[in-house]
């Protein structure tokens, strides 16, 4: 993959993109292309840096191999999170500016350079459909209401976890989802409606066989629904929203289609939970109680 991207490199070059020179002096430091930078020290050695995302995770550990004959900027370096070209010009600008000093990295920090491991994230989004299991008053009498839903969401994987990273994910995902009308006979009274949902939760996911093309994954999280009724209920126009808390576990298997994409189902179940949607008439309050429980089920790209 490297091979292919410095032949990439060379056909830009040839078509007329020029290498800047940003920087010049004891190091000299030139943009080659987009996200891409050689440093060149008096000494003659060189360096490729990759500055972008989810590219290179060892930056901050080559910069501070490189400079480490500037004992102040070596440290700085090897404890920031350098991911701009700002950043890196001012890197390079500061070590033309020091006072050297001879220094040779310790065994533990030249470990440390070669295994840095920066965050790492995925962006995914999903189209699918929810089955709801409907009762009225907490009786145990159900009917189905499906909806149509489409997802969207970022799962992050962060360096300090270590070996994890690339199976443990953090995950923030958001949805909508819309139903037409149904008519309910398990309801006391004559009920009809259509239902709109948004849900948003944040939750833990882990990927087994991260480095092979088919991943299992399980997952847990927590979640806010906003649940928007729409119809009538005993002779009365329904027009009301409510909200709840949920928890929803998951589980599912993702698919690679290189090395960024991968595309899956996962399956996610969310427990039963209440919308109280009593209303007020102009003689009386109506009393109205939801109870819902959802299986999920969803085709999901992360790239």
């Amino acid at each position: 993959m490297k091979s292919f991207k410095l032949v990439l490199l060379v056909l830009f070059a040839s078509f007329g993109m020029q290498a800047q020179e940003l920087v010049t002096g004891k190091a000299v430091l030139t943009r080659v292309a987009t996200g891409i930078y050689e440093i060149k020290k008096e000494d003659g050695t060189t360096k490729k840096i990759n500055i972008r995302p989810n590219e290179d995770n060892h930056v901050q550990g080559t910069l501070a191999v490189l400079f480490r004959d500037c004992e102040k900027l070596r440290q700085s370096v090897f404890d920031s999170h350098l991911v701009t070209e700002g950043q890196l010009i001012q890197v390079v600008e500061t070590y033309n500016n020091c006072e050297y000093t001879p220094f040779e990295p310790t065994e533990k920090e030249i470990k440390q350079a070669a295994n840095f491991q920066g965050d790492e994230y995925k962006l995914f989004a999903s189209i699918g459909g929810s089955l709801n299991r409907i009762s009225f008053f907490n009786f145990d009498d159900y009917e189905n209401l499906t909806q149509g839903q489409a997802s969207f969401g970022i799962a992050a994987t962060p360096g300090f976890i270590g070996s994890l990273q690339g199976n443990l994910y953090v995950t923030l995902e958001v949805n909508a989802a819309f139903s037409g009308d149904k008519d309910f006979g398990n309801s006391p009274f004559e009920t009809n409606f259509r239902k709109d949902s948004q849900k948003a939760n944040l939750g833990l996911e882990y990927h087994f066989n991260k480095n092979g093309s088919i991943r299992p994954l399980i997952g847990i999280g927590i979640g806010l629904s906003s649940d928007h009724y729409k119809g009538n209920y005993n002779g009365y126009d329904l027009n009301e929203r409510d909200g709840s808390a949920f928890a929803i576990p998951k589980l599912g298997v993702l698919f690679s289609l290189d090395e960024k994409k991968s595309l899956g189902v996962i399956l996610s179940y969310i427990p039963e939970y209440e919308n109280d949607l009593s209303f007020r008439t102009e003689d009386d309050i109506i009393p109205l109680i939801v109870d819902t429980h959802y299986i999920n089920a969803g085709l999901y790209l992360y790239f």
